[in-house]
């Protein structure tokens, strides 16, 4: 298995269409409606972000998913973290594992100590790997947990 982080180009950009107008995918990762015109200005807006960081997954040089932290605040030292697979036969396989890694390693190159993110409670597979990551529950608003990983936080 050799999984490598690249730059998200053009090629991540339309296969992102896909993957997050799947009805599954798009209801896992709490994505909103959008249009393709929603995206392309998106997708060109982020090359002048600084509070944004993404990149595409490839697995053995096949394009699979993105991953990213957002909403990065360098005054406070967080951001938020974003991520898929967008390519289903690749679900299940500990490449979440990985991503978890990677963006947290990129988060301490930045200097981002703390990581937040929501997920839907039914999703159950996503949370227990932000478990194993380190990432602990701050708050359950009924349908969503909200959770943190903070750097020297040891998860219990």
């Amino acid at each position: 298995m050799h999984i490598k982080f690249v730059d998200y180009d053009l090629t991540y950009c339309d296969l992102s269409w896909n993957w997050l107008n799947d009805d599954e995918i798009k209801k896992l990762t709490m994505t909103p409606e959008f249009t393709k015109e929603n995206q392309n200005e998106w997708f060109y807006s982020i090359k002048h972000k600084d509070d944004y960081l993404i990149w595409g997954i490839e697995f053995d040089n096949k394009p699979i998913g993105a991953l990213g932290i957002k909403n990065i605040d360098y005054i406070n030292k967080s951001g938020e973290y974003f991520g898929y697979i967008g390519e289903k036969e690749y679900w299940g396989k500990c490449i979440g594992k990985i991503m978890m890694k990677y963006v947290i390693k990129k988060a301490s190159e930045k200097e981002i100590s703390k990581i937040y993110l929501k997920v839907e409670k039914f999703n159950e597979r996503a949370t227990k790997l932000y478990i194993k990551s380190g990432f602990q529950v701050f708050e359950d608003d009924g349908e969503c947990l909200n959770m943190i990983w903070q750097e020297g936080v040891i998860n219990v």
